[in-house]
């Protein structure tokens, strides 16, 4: 059987038989039919929006289903039967497709897809292009807020790669708000994540609800995601901390010093976050969890397996607990510091002296100096009396000495000779009884 759309014509069929199949403009279709079997336009609040249309497309482009047998004629009105028809296709590259009036091509995918040429007799009769494709599947969405001051971010992630007609879009109402607030805003698809990102701004402070809902449509169909109600101060989830580091610490074979920062996704200084952090050793399968409630981007682990590697892990917060928790931060390892036996039996603290107060350190100056006086004071005097002393022995008279003279005048001959030889010794001593001025002196 044959399908006509745009004034072409497309013929398809099953592997087990054919099928009649009308390609509609793409446009939102909700989950149930209205009863004339033309799709339905989501309502949103009472008010009924339409998905964006797929980009157009040429007069003789055709769509197909992957899978489906598709049948392409050539579009030359004045083909004679006896004209010789070949067929080349432009996709990567220009290759000989088939012959004949018809082209048939089985189980046709998305790599199918491109300008089919008709060539009559070697003369170009027309162009064909073919798009294979598949309706897109049903949005699951979820939703989001990475700050207080941020936007709403809402993602879905399909199962195929979509292709480069789809096109995606947010419809945004707020509830409680009169005259309604709605908004329209465009999804994003990123292949790296594999994932469909949009986003609508929220001003700070703001609490109120809103109803979101997903518009997706190709070349061959649309869908719509289920209406999800969005309270705006509950849905924060701040991104994971980044920059975690672990670090062993000198001297301590059992410390391991963790540092991080906050996202930068999470860009107050305002509003705070708080952290738990989880670690274990690589052996063991069971975690340690702590709470951090400040956020100085440090914090030391005091009782890590001495000599073992450790795997940490740290998610965050807001700090009184609004919203949820972030997912948590990559791994990171570290071990604790291991140095000789010796060097490790005791802790090595390291400590600096306070300054002291003014007044302590002019009294101590102080009585030092009153210390070194009195010390100079006493040696001073020491040395004073002994030199007085010694003055004193100085100035007492020696003491007479005996003069070794006979008690009695003994001849003159006697006298002579003892003059005039004054070292001779008198032969009697000095207590010789004859001698009158030792008992009688003058």
């Amino acid at each position: 059987m044959q399908n006509v759309r745009n004034g072409a014509v497309l013929e398809t069929q099953s592997p087990s038989s054919r099928v009649n199949t009308t390609v509609a403009a793409a446009s939102c279709d909700s989950s149930e039919p209205s009863g004339d079997g033309s799709p339905r336009s989501a309502p949103v609040g009472g008010k009924r929006l339409h998905c964006p249309t797929a980009p157009l497309m040429r007069r003789e482009a055709q769509t197909s289903l992957p899978g489906a047998n598709v049948s392409l004629p050539c579009p030359a009105a004045d083909l004679r039967e006896d004209n010789s028809v070949y067929w080349v296709v432009s996709d990567a590259h220009a290759r000989l497709a088939g012959v004949g009036r018809r082209l048939l091509l089985t189980s046709v995918q998305p790599s199918d897809s491109g300008n089919y040429s008709c060539y009559a007799d070697g003369r170009l009769a027309g162009t064909v292009r073919l798009l294979v494709e598949a309706p897109p599947e049903q949005p699951q969405l979820s939703c989001w807020r990475r700050s207080l001051l941020g936007s709403v971010v809402c993602e879905w992630s399909p199962r195929n790669a979509p292709s480069l007609t789809t096109k995606a879009e947010l419809w945004v109402r707020k509830l409680q708000t009169h005259p309604m607030e709605e908004s329209q805003e465009p999804c994003l698809y990123s292949r790296e994540s594999r994932k469909f990102f949009c986003q609508f701004p929220v001003p700070e402070g703001d609490t109120s609800i809103r109803m979101v809902s997903v518009c997706v449509a190709n070349s061959a169909g649309s869908s719509v995601s289920s209406k999800e109600t969005v309270q705006v101060h509950k849905i924060l989830k701040p991104d994971p901390p980044v920059g975690v580091t672990v670090a062993a610490v000198a001297g301590h074979p059992r410390w391991l010093n963790v540092t991080w920062k906050d996202p930068s996704s999470w860009d107050s200084d305002f509003y705070r976050l708080h952290f738990e952090l989880r670690y274990r050793a690589e052996q063991s399968g069971a975690f340690t969890s702590w709470r951090v409630s400040a956020s100085p981007g440090l914090l030391s682990i005091p009782d890590a397996l001495r000599g073992h590697w450790h795997v940490v892990q740290l998610r965050a917060r807001e700090e009184f607990g609004i919203g949820s928790w972030s997912e948590w931060s990559p791994e990171a390892r570290g071990a604790p510091w291991t140095g000789s036996p010796l060097a490790t039996s005791l802790p090595v603290q390291v400590s600096f002296p306070a300054p002291l107060p003014a007044f302590l350190v002019a009294g101590g100056s102080l009585a030092f100096g009153s210390l070194l006086c009195i010390g100079l004071v006493l040696r001073f005097k020491r040395t004073w009396r002994a030199r007085a002393v010694q003055e004193c022995k100085q100035s007492v008279p020696p003491k007479p000495t005996l003069a070794l003279a006979p008690l009695l005048s003994s001849l003159g001959s006697d006298n002579t000779s003892s003059q005039s030889r004054p070292d001779a010794r008198d032969p009697r001593g000095p207590f010789d009884v004859s001698n009158r001025d030792y008992f009688f002196p003058r």
